[in-house]
């Protein structure tokens, strides 16, 4: 008599036995496209027609200049090229044809006597997931790498590809009338997610012991993957291969290392906050390259090598739309307009740039571009105020003059940093004012909006503080232009340097429950003397909303001359006052951390390459003013503010075609300015939630594209104000 513990493992088997014993199912049916003669798959880059590609693209270390790719050891690891799942590719034709496979091959020793060390092909699989034998499986078609190839050396290989069937190829290597490089293949079955294999133990195919119902044929019309494949667990090393094709043998590679026909067809126009640069897609392109400059694009441009180029955008074939918005700001209210210069390249499927852009350049002059916030130089007694409150633990922020437009990070001006983005702007976001004294002290005021507040531990130090909910600032303290950099493109410095153009990361932390009682605040600098500096320090409260709390605020103080690493020759540089000016790298980066550490990071930023890596980075930073307070209007000739919003008639009306629509704002706040025809339908979009700084501002309005008629613009601030007024347009 079995005991019930033996009566549940007998049962059990029965049920996996039934269910490895169901029918074997259809081949997945329909095949792919064909893959197409001599198809090339990688030559000093990835063809960008194959979706997905595993493995990293390296510097030969056996030849300079060149590019391969480097596969890395890792148990049961199959790192590949990797087709549509929705559809794989139709491989047939190019095995009927006599094709081969063709790479060069390296192959680390510590793989020497490995077991199963191969170069693999799968089929698709209808994509089920069953793990109980119903599934269609990915059945392998493996070439086992030669003992004598694994010796760390470079062997250029065309493998003819083999029979179509596992029958057939076993008795070609039974006849011997394979070539040498073709006995290595082997039909090797199939793996389940359920833990059983299908002909994998004694890759006996059809003939197979090891649930030989499920035993299907390898699907040369739909194969999905082909890469490199360790099937063990016993250690190796990295793998590299080079010049990866499937055709004829002896193939001129040159098609791939060419460039591609040069780029034409581009249109360049002003729109409210950038410019607009597009075209039409040319099948032909794998992807396109858009740059930007304060100067002339020529013949003689190296796109490459001139400081003042910023790449704005990198488009893929694969995009939605082929046009690019680059967002622009003026850099001080005290500069003209700028007009920038644009140029377009195409790229192939290997990723060859052709760099003509005689056909693809353009100029375009915006006169409606946003004035960028910046960092003002205070008067002693704003100077002064902010000092007080800073020692009487008041965190206000109320001695910055109130014409003082904020840096806003948030969804309309963010990108995302070293962690994830926040769910919205209630989650994550902030309005940041910077000054300084004549004195060499940097004063920021920040307002964060974060739903759940979750600072550092009372027992983390200040450097640990970026795990959890802060704010870090890049800053560098000397002119773009002095260290090689232009206004434009930013700070030369891919990373952090110390001397006379010396970079340093900021950072304002609170440590302890929230509250502004159990809060120790601390301003901390980095990358130089790596401490909290002496006569510096932060103060910290809750923010609150309606009686709410939607948030933290601080107010920290930077003593600029003394974060200096002298020891490193780092040089104290006296602020700019009165009308001198001087462009910094800047960058602001909120971290979040709802959960055990941070999980969102967001950084003011709309530079095209701004992104991870950010904080040791400064040539991600944005270019920012440093002005002294003459630059503008002088302090004596500060307009006074607005009491209340107003919005003014537009001037001329009627009008044809343009027309300015001006308005007046006694704060910063976000504003909408919209225009409808009588019948409430959109028109126009000229301002969408743009934040903009107290004071008057004028919005000019191009209706050559709309009908005469009358029209109505509204003007939304300040989450209740909302305002309409006529305007007519006659042609």
């Amino acid at each position: 008599m079995l005991d019930k513990f033996e009566q549940m493992q007998k049962f059990s088997t029965i049920l996996l036995l039934a269910a490895l014993t169901v029918a074997a199912p259809a081949a997945y049916g329909q095949a792919g496209p064909p893959l197409g003669d001599d198809f090339i798959f990688f030559v000093n880059g990835t063809n960008t027609m194959v979706p997905t590609f595993d493995g990293a693209v390296v510097e030969d270390p056996a030849m300079a200049g060149n590019s391969v790719i480097q596969y890395e050891y890792g148990n049961w690891s199959f790192q590949a090229f990797r087709f549509d799942a929705a559809t794989g590719v139709d491989m047939s034709a190019n095995r009927d044809s006599g094709d081969v496979l063709h790479l060069r091959l390296w192959v680390d020793p510590a793989n020497a006597g490995m077991e199963k060390v191969a170069l693999m092909m799968e089929d698709k699989t209808d994509g089920s997931g069953a793990d109980d034998g119903s599934a269609d499986l990915p059945f392998r078609l493996v070439w086992r790498v030669p003992e004598d190839m694994r010796n760390g050396e470079w062997h250029d290989l065309e493998i003819p590809l083999p029979p179509a069937t596992w029958q057939e190829l076993e008795d070609g290597k039974a006849a011997e009338t394979l070539d040498d490089l073709a006995e290595h293949w082997v039909y090797a079955g199939a793996w389940s997610s359920g833990g059983f294999g299908v002909g994998v133990s004694d890759e006996a195919g059809p003939n197979t012991t090891e649930n030989p119902t499920l035993w299907q044929e390898f699907e040369w019309s739909n194969v999905q993957n082909i890469g490199f494949f360790w099937d063990n667990n016993t250690g190796g090393g990295p793998v590299r291969v080079d010049d990866v094709y499937i055709g004829a043998p002896g193939l001129d590679l040159s098609m791939a290392t060419n460039p591609p026909s040069a780029m034409s067809g581009v249109m360049f126009e002003a729109i409210t906050g950038g410019n607009r640069i597009s075209w039409m897609h040319n099948p032909e392109y794998s992807a396109y390259n858009v740059y930007a400059s304060t100067n002339e694009f020529t013949a003689s441009t190296d796109l490459r090598s001139d400081p003042d180029i910023v790449l704005v955008a990198s488009v893929p074939h694969t995009a939605d739309s082929f046009a690019v918005v680059h967002r622009v700001e003026v850099l001080h209210p005290s500069l003209a307009e700028q007009p920038l210069y644009y140029a377009v390249t195409s790229l192939s499927v290997f990723g060859v740039e052709n760099t003509d852009i005689s056909g693809s350049s353009g100029m375009v002059n915006n006169p409606e571009l946003p004035v960028q916030a910046y960092i003002t130089e205070l008067t002693d007694s704003e100077a002064e105020m902010l000092f007080t409150d800073l020692s009487a633990n008041n965190a206000s922020g109320e001695g910055f003059p109130d014409w003082l437009m904020p840096f806003v990070v948030d969804s309309t001006h963010s990108k995302q940093a070293d962690a994830g983005l926040p769910d919205n702007d209630e989650d994550l976001s902030a309005k940041v004012w910077a000054g300084y004294s004549t004195d060499n002290e940097l004063f920021i005021y920040a307002e964060v909006t974060d739903d759940v507040i979750t600072l550092a531990p009372s027992a983390v130090p200040p450097s640990d503080a970026w795990q959890h909910d802060s704010i870090e600032f890049g800053w560098g303290n000397y002119d773009v232009r002095d260290a090689g950099g232009t206004i434009f493109a930013g700070s030369p410095h891919q990373d952090m340097e110390r001397g006379d153009f010396a970079d340093y990361q900021f950072r304002i932390s609170g440590h302890g429950d929230g509250t502004k009682a159990g809060t120790t605040p601390y301003a901390f600098v980095g990358w130089s003397i790596d401490a909290v500096p002496q006569g510096g320090g932060a103060v910290y409260d809750v923010l609150e909303t309606n009686g709410m709390v939607t948030g933290w605020r601080v107010l920290a103080l930077f003593p600029l001359d003394a974060i200096q690493n002298t020891d490193q020759g780092d040089a104290v540089v006296p602020p700019p006052t009165g009308t001198d000016f001087r462009v910094i790298p800047f960058n602001i980066a909120l971290n979040d951390g709802d959960g055990a550490n941070r999980d969102a990071q967001i950084q003011w930023s709309i530079k095209g390459n701004a992104g991870s890596q950010w904080w040791n980075t400064p040539a991600q930073w944005m270019s920012v003013a440093m002005s002294g307070r003459l630059t503008v209007t002088g302090v004596d000739d500060v307009e006074p503010l607005p009491e209340s919003i107003a919005l003014e008639q537009n001037y001329p009306n009627p009008f044809n075609p343009v027309t300015s629509i001006q308005f007046a704002l006694p704060a910063t706040e976000k504003v909408t300015l919209r225009v409808f025809d009588l019948l409430g339908r959109p028109v126009a979009i000229l301002l969408d939630g743009q934040t903009l700084s107290a004071g008057a501002h004028t919005v000019r309005f191009d209706g050559r594209n709309l009908a005469s008629g009358q029209y109505i613009y509204r003007l939304e601030a300040g989450g209740a104000y909302v305002e309409s007024r006529r305007m007519t347009l006659i042609k």
